[in-house]
């Protein structure tokens, strides 16, 4: 049967391609270009790659009956990772379970630097001086580059004595020079001349800041000179077709010798998107990017350089570089930018702890206060940063994709359609949705806003077992002691009806979301006691609690608080500081003094390896209580 020939027919597209019985309707959809969210890589282990087979319904695997539900089963639903195929097939893929990479995320990313605490000058070595360069004659017969050169040093403009033209700028000198009747801009940056234009173009010089996360990508277009952000583009990280998180994609590359080659590749891919769409956005032109400067965590760095990456995710967890690195955009292979544009990579703490929580730090001036700050990073993995300018503390917790609505029965990414604020009393449960309409699933955000306000309530006890609903009576009303419902296995919570979702289903959380939390929170906060014990610090030492990462800047401090995700300071000492990463990648590309900073600082964070600690086991099962 493996070898029959299959038609898959995708509504409602009516889009139809002959594919080999035997592999699964996940591969075929990627072959076909159609991507879906599955946030295990393919594994069968999340259940997010539902797709509806209307004809030629395959046999439910396992794995599917455990992770759908019967009335899903019935009606034709599978995942797209088990069905295997073996006749005609029609099928219709839920839009909330597509990946459109083509999507523009909000301009909630910002960077602005101009929102640094302290304040924040732009200083770096980017120049672009317009010249009148004498005329040559059989009196003056120097070459063209000396005449640009001297002509820089008698109009007061300090260059290095290694200043030197590129090959690709001296094969056009001539020309242009003369095309332009002698008058032209030089543009030097790091101590390179990187090009010279006809006529007077100083106005027009611009960079690239990038944050390249697990889950989004955010490119920032800013005005050299004056520091400011002329366009915002964020999308989705195409990579998560094969898997949610940094581990789950290592085990990707693994599978064979070109899996690096083909992460590196989309990702190129979307930053050339990025790169593209901000251009247009801010009507300026592409050969006028004369820097780029770039942040992420080691994994994604790694990748888009082309690094193996087997050893971050094996003990005892090796980058193959965590210094600050310097390319020419001719050295990254696919990137449309001219060639001799230098890319500049943020520096990495170690394997886990990566370039973004540099610029982190950077951004929220931690290294240089006073006092002793708390950096909590919640993303698709937890980053914790504890110190000040004396020293500094760093370690990463493998918090799961919880907090990103992956592995949540009915969780999803902050998206249109997900309930990312929840508000439940004694009488009823109140509910936000991201851009109204039918509710598509349950974000993060929200998601810890519903299970703090459960543990208020008592609907939860310490251990985090969900009470039965006769239990629940005597502490709630009767519509919400009516959502606790016990199925075949164990209680759930109901979140709403099927005539409140996109689906038509009932969306639950179960006894299972409930411990993937707790798994999620206990990580992190074993983490911060870790840090803490390494600091010889008690909690009521922490000045300050700074929230960042796409997580952070939405989620509900009291809420966080109750859950036990971050230690129990007064609100007026935690703070969501927004898109740190961006903001750090903005100042190294603005300022020569940002940049080595970096470099200066992260040579002496210490990086504590949790999974070394003999205490940490203590520490996670004691936070797994609320």
């Amino acid at each position: 049967m493996q070898n029959k020939k299959s038609k898959v027919t995708l509504l409602p597209e009516m889009k139809s391609f002959h594919i080999d019985g035997g592999i699964t309707l996940l591969e075929i959809l990627e072959k076909a270009s159609i991507h879906m969210d599955a946030p295990c890589g393919g594994k069968g282990l999340c259940g997010k790659c539902k797709i509806l087979i209307k004809e030629g319904i395959t046999k439910p695997t396992d794995n599917e009956q455990d992770l759908l539900t019967e009335a899903e089963i019935i009606k034709g639903f599978r995942l797209a990772c088990q069905a295997r195929p073996d006749t005609d097939i029609v099928i219709e893929i839920p839009c909330e379970n597509r990946l459109d990479f083509k999507k523009i995320y909000s301009s909630k990313l910002k960077g602005n630097v101009k929102s640094v605490s302290g304040g924040f000058s732009v200083s770096s070595d980017f120049k672009k001086i317009f010249l009148s360069l004498k005329k040559p004659a059989l009196t003056d017969q120097r070459s063209d580059w000396e005449r640009i050169k001297e002509e820089l040093l008698h109009n007061g403009t300090h260059i290095s004595r290694n200043l030197k033209p590129s090959i690709e700028v001296l094969r056009k000198m001539p020309g242009l020079i003369r095309d332009a009747d002698y008058d032209i801009t030089v543009t030097i940056c790091n101590h390179v001349l990187l090009d010279i234009e006809e006529g007077n173009t100083t106005a027009a010089g611009y960079g690239m800041a990038f944050d390249i996360g697990t889950t989004t990508i955010a490119g920032y277009l800013i005005d050299l000179a004056k520091g400011e952000e002329l366009s915002i583009i964020a999308k989705a990280n195409p990579q998560i077709i094969y898997g949610d998180d940094v581990i789950t994609r290592i085990g990707f590359t693994q599978e064979n010798e070109n899996c690096v080659q083909k992460l590196q590749s989309v990702m190129i891919e979307i930053l050339n998107e990025i790169i593209g769409e901000a251009i247009e956005k801010a009507q300026v032109k592409r050969e006028n990017i004369y820097k780029i400067a770039i942040s992420g965590n080691t994994t994604m760095h790694h990748l888009l350089l082309g690094l193996e990456v087997a050893s971050l995710a094996a003990s005892p967890y090796i980058p193959v570089i965590k210094e600050g690195m310097t390319l020419k955009a001719r050295e990254l292979s696919g990137i449309n930018l001219p060639s001799n544009t230098p890319i500049y990579f943020l520096p990495n703490i170690s394997a886990f702890v990566g370039g973004d929580i540099t610029a982190g730090i950077l951004s929220s001036g931690l290294w240089k206060k006073d006092q002793t700050v708390l950096f909590v990073d919640l993303g698709t993995n937890g980053e914790i940063v504890l110190g000040n300018k004396d020293r500094i503390w760093a370690c990463s917790a493998a918090a799961g994709p919880a907090f990103e609505g992956a592995r949540i029965s009915s969780g999803m990414r902050a998206a249109a359609g997900a309930m990312d604020r929840v508000e439940l009393d004694k009488k009823q449960l109140i509910y936000h949705v991201i851009k109204d309409g039918k509710i598509r699933g349950i974000c993060g955000s929200g998601l810890i806003d519903l299970v703090a306000q459960m543990l208020n309530l008592g609907l939860l006890d310490k251990t985090g077992r969900l009470i039965d609903q006769e239990q629940c009576r005597l502490k709630v009303g009767e519509e919400v002691s009516h959502r606790i419902i016990k199925d075949e296995k164990k209680n759930q919570f109901l979140l709403v009806n099927g005539n409140e979702t996109h689906s038509g289903f009932p969306l639950f959380i179960t006894q299972k979301d409930i411990r993937e939390v707790q798994l999620a929170k206990a990580a992190i906060f074993a983490g911060i006691k870790i840090l803490l014990k390494e600091a010889n610090l008690q909690i009521e030492d922490i000045d300050e609690i700074l929230l960042a990462g796409a997580f952070g800047n939405f989620i509900n401090k009291e809420s966080a608080k109750r859950l036990g995700l971050i230690p129990p300071l007064a609100l007026n000492k935690i703070e969501s500081i927004g898109h740190a990463a961006g903001r750090g990648a903005e100042m190294v590309l603005l300022s020569d003094k940002s940049k080595k900073n970096c470099e200066d600082f992260t040579k002496e964070v210490a990086y504590i390896e949790l999974s070394s600690r003999k205490d940490f086991q203590k520490e996670f099962i004691d936070a797994m209580f609320f």
